[in-house]
């Protein structure tokens, strides 16, 4: 392996570890609560992480793996949390707002166009369901049942 494909593969783990860090920032955030599903998550993510690692290191040197490539992995983690972290931890909290804020005004937005609207006709047409079946009933009542009691009751 050359020296310059052995630099590229130190900067790519250097990138890889900055990467890692920020990854799980955001998955912390976004973590279930539930035991079984944080297991679930937790198997996920490292797989995903594991197969972004060595996908990387396999395009940069063709998927040789040396324990300084590890190291540099590490240097990478250490670099985020002891200087970038301050930084990026502002950025994501601000893209986590910004994705809660959309969501609840397209929430809304659907709640107040589509929903609200279908719910109010839905309560007219049953109102105007029930109002038409007392009406029935009534007209039941004052047009067939009151005569014919009235005619059972003179044939007696």
């Amino acid at each position: 392996m050359s020296l310059g494909t052995q630099f590229e593969t130190a900067i790519a783990m250097i990138g890889m570890g900055i990467c890692f860090g920020l990854m799980v920032e955001i998955y912390q955030r976004i973590r279930p609560k539930k035991k079984g599903a944080v297991f679930l998550t937790d198997v996920l993510f490292w797989i995903n992480y594991a197969v972004l690692l060595f996908a990387s290191l396999y395009h940069v040197n063709d998927g040789i793996v040396r324990l300084s490539f590890f190291l540099f992995w590490l240097a990478g983690c250490m670099m985020y949390i002891t200087g970038l972290r301050r930084f990026i931890l502002p950025l994501v909290d601000g893209l986590f707002f910004c994705i809660r804020f959309l969501y609840r005004l397209i929430y809304g937005m659907i709640r107040l166009v589509l929903v609200i609207p279908i719910l109010f006709t839905a309560k007219c047409i049953l109102s105007l369901a029930r109002m038409s079946k007392f009406l029935l009933l009534w007209v039941v009542k004052v047009l067939i049942v009151r005569p014919w009691t009235a005619i059972v009751r003179t044939k007696k």
